[in-house]
């Protein structure tokens, strides 16, 4: 079984954007217009093969678009004089009401295994395609600044300046085991493994905005490998869910363009540990609790692959939180 299906998409819009510009409680706006539009046919196909009973095949192409951020389309730009005493240069952001969606040609082919009524096993390889990434342009811009001196600056705005290319095997398990003593019956495990590889071409800009060359680098925000653990225990008045997460170091993006042309910073590998429950009462009423970041980690970012204990670009701890809810239908 199958389908294949074609998909057009066109929008058009026109966007204002107002920002006070004479500081704070002044009462000065200052305000922006812009129009954009874009179209695309996004065909797509997929197939399915029963192989046995047990045993199902798949493969798909489809193409995609995402639109831009709204807030990266801001027509306004802002501008900053130097805070540093001898600094020669200030500096400037903005958005770009040009930017155009983000385009992807995505593969995949699967095979899951059924080998019981509530349990499976899957292999999935993907691959993406991805053309017109937004990323931090930049350009120098010579002005007056608000102290009266004429100065360069050096403007940042987003463009649609960057390709990438994602691909990745990922294998899965749902394991609810059978013949289990009663008090175990609802137990069960889901996890996750995945190798990704991806590549991208990070522009660099001349003074004038043009671009001067590509940097050859990971994709931003994405790890070589991954998992998930997930242990289940569901019975009928109550279901209980303890997840862990792991991902491995990752590149993050790129830090002071101004003084310098990239430098990477990189995060250290993450996980996070957490937990669900819930308690159905009776028919209508339902108790919550969730547990979220339960180690309690520190997240550290830094410059330069390998450099966690060199040079190091700040560090977070996000809260561990604890709630307790509860819902009633009627």
């Amino acid at each position: 079984s199958g389908e294949f299906g074609l998909r057009y998409v066109s929008y058009e819009q026109d966007m204002d954007f107002v920002a006070e510009s004479g500081g704070m409680n002044s009462n000065v706006f200052e305000e922006s217009s812009a129009s954009a539009d874009s179209s695309a046919l996004l065909p797509s196909f997929v197939l399915n093969w029963n192989i046995t009973d047990d045993v199902v095949g798949r493969v798909a192409y489809t193409e995609t678009l995402r639109m831009p951020n709204f807030a990266d389309l801001n027509a306004l730009q802002y501008w900053y004089d130097p805070l540093t005493e001898g600094a020669t240069y200030g500096t400037g952001n903005g958005g770009n009401p040009d930017l155009k969606p983000t385009e992807s040609k995505n593969y995949d082919v699967s095979l899951e295994w059924y080998f019981a009524d509530t349990s499976s096993l899957y292999a999935a390889y993907f691959k993406r395609e991805i053309e017109g990434l937004v990323v931090a342009g930049r350009k120098q811009v010579v002005r007056e600044g608000d102290d009266g001196v004429t100065r360069p600056y050096v403007l940042s705005a987003p463009v649609n300046a960057s390709n990438g290319e994602l691909s990745g095997l990922e294998v899965g398990l749902v394991y609810f085991p059978e013949n289990l003593p009663e008090y175990l019956n609802g137990f069960g495990v889901q996890a996750s493994y995945t190798m990704l590889d991806s590549s991208q071409d990070t522009p660099e800009f001349d003074e004038t905005g043009e671009i001067s060359g590509y940097v050859d680098s990971q994709m931003a925000g994405v790890s070589d490998e991954s998992y998930s653990i997930v242990g289940i225990y569901e019975r009928d008045s109550f279901d209980m869910r303890l997840s862990y997460v792991w991902r491995s170091e990752f590149y993050t993006g790129n830090e002071a363009a101004i003084f310098a042309n990239p430098i990477q910073f990189w995060s250290r590998p993450e996980q996070s540990l957490d937990f669900q429950f819930s308690y159905n009462v009776n028919d209508d009423l339902v108790v919550t609790f969730d547990a979220t970041n339960i180690l309690d980690d520190v997240y550290q970012s830094y410059y330069g692959e390998g450099n966690d204990n060199l040079f190091n670009f700040g560090n977070g701890i996000y809260s561990r939180t604890f709630a307790l809810g509860a819902r009633y239908s009627f």
